[in-house]
């Protein structure tokens, strides 16, 4: 690195010591030289933001926040990895095992009870529920999009799934004919 170490190192010396420093975490935590780039670049773009908003809290160094960045940028690129992380086994080659009958009739019958439980829900804890379980949406995104807290969507989803919980626990009515045959 061109000069030696003083006691006053010189910006570049700090910024190029900072920037390796980061790139040695995120290798290490990733383990693809490819993604800890990107989560180096995307550490260092999060971390110049935050100097230009003065988001940065007094009295904490630079170097302490962008490593702290470093950890929340890792932990977003894991969290993507493993939601896109393809199957361990090739489906083609080994093929699924296939449930019995019982296991099949057991499950045709859940499946109805499920239906009839959630045309039977209000509209909107259906829609709700659709979007967070079927289109995986995150509570965070749809109050953003609803405007209003996520503590709110939280409860309402909490509330949507006790109301069909209890319509799945109650018990069925069946058809008892009127007179038996003779």
């Amino acid at each position: 690195m061109g000069e030696s170490f003083g006691t006053q190192p010189g910006t570049d010396d700090l910024t190029n010591l900072l920037r390796c420093g980061l790139e040695y975490v995120a290798l290490r935590a990733l383990g693809d030289p490819e993604e800890a780039s990107d989560a180096l670049q995307e550490t260092i773009a999060r971390t110049l933001e935050a100097v230009r908003n003065g988001s940065v809290p007094i009295g904490v160094r630079l170097p302490a926040f962008a490593y702290g960045v470093l950890r929340h940028v890792i932990a977003d690129t894991l969290q993507r990895r493993q939601r896109t992380a393809p199957m361990a086994v090739d489906p083609e080659l080994t093929p699924a095992p296939q449930p019995s009958p019982l296991e099949q009739l057991v499950t045709a019958e859940e499946e109805a009870a499920l239906h009839r439980a959630l045309a039977e829900l209000r509209q909107e804890d259906r829609e709700l529920l659709e979007r967070c379980f079927v289109h995986g949406e995150r509570v965070s995104d749809l109050a953003r999009l609803l405007g209003v807290p996520p503590a709110r969507v939280r409860k309402r989803k909490s509330r949507a799934l006790e109301r069909l919980r209890a319509l799945l626990e109650r018990p069925l009515l069946r058809h008892v004919p009127l007179f038996r045959p003779t």
